[in-house]
C-alpha cells in the first residue's frame, strides 16, 4: 500500500487554501489600488470642440469659472519624442497637476507625467507618447489638477500620425 498516497491529498487542500488566501490578497490590493490608477475627479469639464492641440495651445473653461491652458511643444504631438507640457490656470487653486494621456480607441497603457509648479498658475514637466500600429490614433489628453474641492479633469483631444 502507498503511503504517500493519504499525505498528498491532505496537501491538495492547504494548497487551494493558499491560493484562494493569495487571490483575496491581490483582489484587496486592485481594489486599494483602482483610485491611484483611475482617480473619480469631481468635476470634469465638457471637451473644448475646434481646437487642435497639435496646432497650439488650447484652453477649456471649467462650469462656474475658471479656465485651464494646456500647450504641448514640438508642436505636432511627435510619437517618442520628448514632449515639453505646460499647463496654465485661470481662477482656479491647482495644488498638483498631471496629465493623462489615453488612447482614444485603443488602450496604449499607463502615461500620467507629473508636472511642477513653475509660477502662480504654471505647471510644467515632460511626457512621451508611445508608437502606434496605426497610421493614425486619437489621444485624449486629460488634465488633472487636485483643488482643494477635489479632483478636477479637463480633457483635449489631439490625433498623431505618420500623414500629420
Amino acid at each position: 500500500m502507498n503511503r504517500e498516497a493519504p499525505a498528498l491529498s491532505r496537501q491538495l487542500p492547504l494548497w487551494g487554501l493558499v491560493l484562494v488566501l493569495l487571490a483575496s490578497i491581490l483582489g484587496v490590493v486592485a481594489v486599494k489600488l483602482r483610485p491611484l490608477l483611475d482617480p473619480q475627479p469631481v468635476l470634469i469639464a465638457p471637451l473644448g470642440p475646434g481646437c487642435d492641440l497639435a496646432a497650439g495651445p488650447c484652453t477649456s473653461g471649467l462650469p462656474g469659472g475658471g479656465a485651464v491652458s494646456l500647450n504641448v511643444e514640438p508642436r505636432g504631438i511627435p510619437v517618442v519624442t520628448p514632449l515639453h507640457l505646460e499647463v496654465l490656470t485661470r481662477d482656479l487653486d491647482a495644488r498638483a497637476v498631471e496629465i493623462d494621456f489615453k488612447g482614444v480607441d485603443m488602450d496604449m497603457g499607463f502615461n500620467r507625467p507629473a508636472l511642477t509648479a513653475a509660477g502662480p498658475g504654471r505647471f510644467r514637466g515632460e511626457g512621451m507618447l508611445p508608437t502606434c500600429v496605426r497610421d493614425r490614433m486619437t489621444w485624449e489628453a486629460r488634465v488633472l489638477l487636485q483643488t482643494p474641492r477635489g479632483l478636477v479633469a479637463v480633457p483635449f483631444r489631439f490625433e498623431t500620425g505618420r500623414d500629420r
